[in-house]
């Protein structure tokens, strides 16, 4: 699969909480990088994702890019949260038909608040 697809099926997957499907996407030593955690294995990434994914009402994929090495995707999560909309931008490192580095952002002040409440 070229990246394209692979980013493409990833973010379809993790958005409808499939984290079963999403994680077949992602190659073991993942390297992620956030505005709030960092891991370097993919199974531990898939379980904070899927504490977040709990709180999530949606996700509006606003715009995205894509190259022969990765992609980028711009997407509003939607969380009844005070944090409510987070404007995301998410960026991917593809090699060998796996996402192998992540790196999200986002302005993280208003979960932080709620994870220190």
């Amino acid at each position: 699969m070229d990246p394209k697809e692979v980013v493409t099926r990833y973010h379809q997957a993790w958005t409808v909480g499939d984290l079963k499907s999403a994680r077949g996407y992602l190659a073991d030593d993942l390297d992620f990088q956030g505005s709030i955690d960092k891991f370097n294995r993919a199974d531990d990434f898939i379980a904070a994702l899927a504490g977040f994914q709990k709180m999530l009402r949606g996700v509006n994929l606003i715009q995205s890019f894509f190259s022969d090495i990765g992609a980028a995707l711009l997407y509003d999560c939607d969380t009844p949260t005070p944090a409510g909309v987070i404007r995301t931008a998410e960026f991917f490192t593809v090699a060998d038909g796996k996402i192998k580095a992540i790196r999200l952002v986002f302005d993280a002040t208003e979960l932080r608040k709620l994870m220190a409440g």
